[in-house]
């Protein structure tokens, strides 16, 4: 297929509906970078242009079946286990902590849940702990993209996922098979999957009440007023001095005043006030 070229004007009106409807913000350095992710789309649309995707993204009767289609197009699901393991282990021993205290189900949401790696480690890490049992601790893990997705669901993985993972863990909570691992059944029920879009305000709202919510290596892809936007809906579904776990790239100090930071030796985290 030969490359077509996106114009400026087309690059601008395609940048502004893809923010306007996932959050994800395309400045005018990736222009390239949109047009490149896109020409396949062109192809499977049977469009002509990047005019003509414009328009069947906002009229074609297939239009939200597309969407659907470009949420994976668009998403990084670059993880693996353990990653930012410092973040990880507060979660399983200060979050954890205050929900046996207070005598309540642990409720965390993994809101960029990619290919699964994130929610199965804390899964694994909480099992770790012999302290929580399948009735006491609710994994909820949502991602915009359908692929990755089902991805999660099967609960298969290569080599790459592994790079942080220490070989105990690979012992003891995966199946080999066939060049990969399946993650055990056990540890696989612990974790909720759905699809949802941090934009969706509504939805975020019926997501239910947590006490840690990680949204990792995901604010870097939105302007401020679009970070301001999801983590403002997060503070709402957080218990009053709940855990927002960020990035180590991303910080909201100046983008909201919902909550405080927590610095220590090891990890950066946010509590709501």
């Amino acid at each position: 297929m030969s490359t077509i070229v996106i114009s400026e004007h087309e690059f601008t009106a395609l940048r502004d509906l893809i923010r306007e409807r996932f959050g994800i913000y395309y400045d005018d350095t990736k222009q390239f970078l949109l047009q490149s992710r896109l020409q396949t789309r062109l192809l499977k649309c049977r469009v002509a242009d990047f005019a003509g995707y414009h328009r069947f993204l906002t009229a074609s009767p297939d239009r939200e079946a597309e969407w659907s289609e470009l949420a994976s197009v668009l998403s990084n699901n670059e993880t693996y286990f353990f990653r930012e393991r410092a973040q990880l282990e507060v979660l399983v021993t200060d979050v954890l902590e205050e929900s046996l205290r207070a005598g309540t189900p642990l409720r965390v949401w993994s809101s960029a849940s990619s290919t699964g790696e994130e929610p199965y480690t804390i899964a694994m890490m909480l099992h770790q702990t012999h302290r929580v049992t399948a009735s006491s601790v609710h994994l909820r893990a949502t991602d915009l993209s359908p692929r990755a997705l089902e991805r999660a669901a099967t609960g298969f993985y290569r080599e790459l996922s592994f790079r942080a993972t220490p070989p105990e863990m690979v012992q003891k909570y995966f199946r080999p098979f066939e060049g990969g691992f399946f993650v055990n059944d056990e540890i696989k029920h612990m974790v909720e999957f759905s699809r949802l879009n941090l934009m969706d305000e509504h939805a975020v709202a019926t997501m239910g009440t947590f006490d840690a919510i990680l949204c990792r290596n995901v604010l870097i892809y939105f302007e401020k007023s679009t970070q301001k936007r999801v983590v403002e809906a997060f503070a709402k579904v957080l218990r009053p001095g709940g855990f927002l776990f960020l990035g180590h790239a991303e910080s909201i100090m100046r983008v909201t005043d919902c909550y405080e930071p927590v610095v220590t030796p090891k990890a950066i985290y946010y509590r709501r006030k």
